[in-house]
């Protein structure tokens, strides 16, 4: 899918993000927050929520609060300060680290160069021990410089705090000053950023969000990570400390071409080549920025592609388009006071960059063979980035599925390969025919054997589902949910493309997304490219709730990670665990066309089939996402009824008594 901007002259409706930020802070997700929309030189959205501390006492959250920044310090710090002196010519990105640290100059750190440590694919361990930093640079430098490489540089990635520990140095080492002092020059004090420093002034300190406890105290104004602190708050990978404002000043400079109200601080094509995708290690990064690593993930399916962005461990992050000059900055101090893992935030990040994405994007179709050429045979790509493929105004007709395009790109993308098709009873098109008939049919591509998971082919079966041959093409059905829920080398014989089409629910406990898994899994140990067709996800795109699946609860129910309601289509969520769990697959997904993420299934003009025996309307499908959660319980959600999840009973509840109860929410529906 392709997004553009809403017109200017539309007011976009941002309440979705106030929603998600309250949320988060009702919950204890984060003690506050503060969220900052901005296209071009205007701020569209700017808002405080929360409290900026919890102790010694309460403090409310105020949009002008200071926050540790975290490492939001790499891409604008750090990785600005090398780009102008890239642009001075002080700096080579393609030379050698040796040629500007001599700790670095034997032969073994030869393909150790800056361009790769702005995308973190140097071959550097994540972090460097504390105590080495603990003796400043130059000694920091040579204790690196003793450590052992995790991987070839150039060949993978590894995101590294070592790597822009060492991006400082260069700074410090090429232009005579240190990084705070150059950054104040080149950055800070010509854009007039007032709250912007590595070591914040006491006088701001009552401003500053405090983050957790440390040697018996509470850091505020003191950098959080440790081997900042060891460098005295001054280093490449964190220590900036900064506002919402500040660093929409800072995001407005880039988006208008590096200058701002007369002050120029890089050049437009230096700005260009930084957010340019790098294609070393595995080429999810720009120079200094993320596009689509697995931590880009949870943000980057909102925005269009050619987005960029970064996040901060302390629960901050920025997400930038530079087409429509738009940004999303959000600043939480998620550690204070205890610290906690870094799960508290990602449901946060992904439902405030939905919303803000859905209220500032529209998806723009793109053009069909028949209107546009042969450039509309090319799939969109699993890594976001453009395809060429010519576009067109969001549409006013049906929705057209991954299958629809599929049929009318006259299956390009398949011809030649022998399909295993992983497909039930919802692999139709809008005329209702089976991706099974259709792939059968298509000229130059061999329909090898078909997948069928939980519930069978034709959806019907609440047991295990046997395998079974199709009558209509003659071909076996493999069930994958039987005595094996992998695909094996036996069913994938002579298979050289596995086709993904079943229909999600949008919910996280779902098994047809863990089935997607298994095959991408089985697919990439063998060599397979994978094709996804995808599909709408029923009840929106614009919502993403509940919590996180806990690790040690990951099982065939539940494969990964992601939030009960999961706001995404099954194509977004195969990128998004393909590229979190690292699975070696060639993945592609085939885009839909005409889908806006406010659409419900209703709206879209697709037929409704029913995905499972119990999902039998898209009311059920909705409060499956909801009413599910009970059903570890001893209540009955009506399964066996005719409305299955619309009714919940046990025969110990007294009818009267919990009305009576519900009687006094205020949430919906309950009246």
């Amino acid at each position: 899918m392709v997004l553009a901007a809403v017109a200017h002259a539309e007011a976009p409706d941002f309440s979705a993000v106030d929603e998600a930020a309250r949320d988060a802070v009702t919950s204890g997700e984060v003690p506050g927050a503060v969220i900052l929309v901005g296209r071009g030189d205007d701020v569209l959205y700017s808002r405080a929520f929360g409290w900026r501390a919890l102790v010694p006492g309460p403090e409310p959250m105020t949009t002008d609060t200071i926050f540790d920044i975290a490492s939001l310090t790499k891409p604008v710090g750090t990785a600005v300060a090398i780009m102008s002196l890239v642009e001075k010519g002080a700096v080579d990105l393609d030379a050698p680290l040796g040629r500007y640290l001599k700790e670095f100059q034997p032969h073994a750190f030869q393909q150790i160069t800056i361009r790769r440590l702005l995308t973190h694919s140097a071959g550097l361990a994540a972090i460097p021990a504390n105590h080495s930093m603990a003796v400043g640079f130059p000694a920091a430098a040579r204790a690196i410089a003793k450590m052992k490489l995790d991987y070839p540089p150039g060949t993978g990635f590894q995101y590294s705090d070592t790597g822009f520990i060492l991006l400082g140095e260069v700074v410090r080492r090429v232009s005579g000053r240190s990084l705070d002092d150059y950054l104040e020059r080149l950055l800070f004090r010509p854009l007039g950023l007032r709250d912007t420093a590595f070591r914040p002034a006491a006088a701001l300190r009552e401003r500053i969000a405090p983050t957790e406890w440390n040697q018996g105290h509470i850091l505020r104004g003191e950098v959080h990570d440790p081997r900042a602190r060891e460098l005295s708050g001054v280093a490449g990978h964190a220590g900036i400390f900064s506002t919402a404002a500040d660093l929409a000043r800072i995001c407005r400079m880039l988006v208008n071409g590096g200058a701002l109200d007369g002050r120029r601080v890089l050049r437009r094509d230096t700005i260009q080549l930084m957010w340019t995708r790098d294609q070393g290690g595995n080429g999810t990064r720009a120079l200094g920025w993320d596009v689509t690593s697995s931590y880009a993930l949870i943000m980057a399916p909102f925005f269009p592609a050619g987005s960029v962005g970064h996040t901060g461990f302390t629960g901050t992050s920025i997400w930038i388009d530079p087409a429509s000059r738009t940004y999303l900055i959000l600043l939480t101090n998620r550690v204070h006071p205890s610290g906690g893992g870094a799960a508290r935030i990602r449901e946060l990040r992904t439902r405030v960059t939905a919303a803000a994405g859905a209220a500032l994007f529209r998806p723009v179709p793109v053009t069909t063979a028949a209107s546009s050429g042969p450039a509309a045979d090319v799939p969109e790509p699993v890594d976001g980035s453009d395809n060429g493929a010519t576009t067109r105004s969001l549409a006013t007709e049906t929705v057209k599925s991954g299958l629809d395009v599929l049929v009318e790109r006259g299956f390009a993308p398949l011809r030649g390969h022998a399909v295993g098709l992983v497909t039930n009873q919802t692999g139709i098109d809008a005329r209702g025919r089976r991706a099974i008939d259709l792939i059968a049919g298509a000229p130059g591509v061999r329909l090898q054997a078909i997948f069928s998971p939980e519930h069978g082919i034709a959806g019907m079966v609440d047991a295990d589902v046997p395998h079974g041959r199709d009558p209509a093409t003659g071909r076996p059905i493999w069930s994958l949910y039987g005595p094996s829920r992998r695909p094996d080398s036996a069913m994938l014989r002579d298979v050289t493309a596995l086709v993904f089409d079943i229909q999600d629910v949008g919910t996280r406990y779902y098994t047809y997304l863990s089935t997607l898994v298994y095959a991408m899994e089985e697919a990439g140990r063998r060599g397979i490219p994978v094709f996804v067709l995808d599909r709408p996800n029923p009840i929106g795109g614009r919502v993403v709730e509940g919590p996180l699946l806990d690790a040690d609860l990951e099982s065939f129910t539940g494969v990964h990670p992601i939030p009960v309601r999961t706001g995404l289509t099954i194509g977004e969520f195969g990128r998004l665990a393909a590229a979190e769990r690292r699975i070696p697959v060639s993945l592609t997904v085939i885009a839909m066309s005409g889908w806006d993420r406010s659409l419900w299934y209703d709206q879209t003009g697709l037929p409704w089939v029913n995905p499972s025996p119990n999902i039998r309307s898209l009311t059920e499908a909705l409060l499956y996402s909801g009413i599910g959660l009970l059903e570890a319980t001893n209540l009955s959600v009506g399964r066996g009824t005719a409305t299955p999840f619309e009714v919940v009973g046990a025969p110990w509840i007294e009818p009267v008594g919990l009305a009576e109860q519900l009687a006094p929410s205020t949430a919906p529906g309950c009246d």
